[in-house]
């Protein structure tokens, strides 16, 4: 289990996360949500022991601080909200760099990891093309493969990995956001963990078993997504009246991802 309690983080002198805590259980999918600028991603970054912070945070009972990088890498793998690349990588070499933790690597299985990560993705063939010449949805899979290769295994030595997601879903069409969630929750059924940061609240209704909704740096509300979107609490969060599971007026279409089949 991911645990922070009373977790607090200053950027530039300023307080942007305040006295937040959370729970992120193996198993399940843990969505953060809310408005921008809210602290979602700051919040992410010190979970993941990617940026300072003060408060409790703890990985399957370990502090998180006392980590090295290395420990940390085989235990969590961080999908950024944009990543730039300058130099002319192909698709290979990008999913290969997650590799480097060395982690379940036998004689000729790296590239057979390599490729059913790129596989996972939708991303089959892709590997021999140069990452530049991608669009931006299909750069977003490459990144998410890298990811996966670093903890492959969601379970290590009988302990949980957790994948962070930070909007992994923002630059992608629907078949492909379907396709990324259902590979999360596949992660968390097989004993892994997930923490995503979203805006599409449709999906994470379908696809979280825990959301965390969170306003100026705290939790608002935090639950089951049943018990979470609430009229009260969109409205709170988002300052938006709306009224969720509403119908739209009469003639005026619209799309669930709950009516997928997948």
């Amino acid at each position: 289990m991911i645990r922070a309690s009373n977790l607090s983080v200053r950027l530039a002198g300023k307080l942007i996360v305040e006295k937040l805590s959370l729970q992120a259980q193996p198993g399940q999918v843990t969505a953060i949500v809310g408005p921008n600028g809210c602290g979602k991603t700051t919040t992410m970054k010190a979970v993941a022991g990617e940026i300072p912070s003060t408060g409790e945070l703890t990985v399957n009972g370990r502090d998180v601080r006392s980590l090295d990088p290395l420990q940390l890498a085989t235990r969590r793998a961080v999908l950024p909200q944009s990543t730039t690349i300058a130099f002319p990588f192909t698709v290979r070499e990008i999913v290969r760099m997650g590799l480097s933790t060395g982690l379940n690597r036998s004689a000729g299985r790296s590239e057979a990891i390599a490729a059913e990560a790129l596989a996972a993705v939708d991303l089959q063939g892709f590997a021999g093309r140069f990452y530049q010449e991608l669009s931006g949805g299909e750069q977003q899979r490459v990144q998410l493969a890298r990811v996966l290769t670093q903890i492959w295994e969601p379970v290590l030595d009988g302990e949980p990995c957790y994948l962070m997601l930070d909007e992994p879903v923002s630059s992608l069409d629907i078949r492909h956001q379907l396709t990324i969630m259902q590979l999360a929750r596949d992660y968390c059924a097989r004993g892994g963990g997930v923490i995503a940061v979203m805006h599409d609240l449709n999906l994470t209704a379908m696809f979280a078993d825990h959301m965390i909704m969170m306003k100026k740096g705290k939790v608002v509300v935090a639950g089951a997504p049943a018990d979470v979107l609430t009229d009260e609490a969109m409205e709170e969060v988002f300052g938006c009246r709306m009224r969720v599971s509403g119908l739209p007026a009469a003639g005026t279409p619209f799309i669930l991802p709950q009516t997928a089949i997948l």
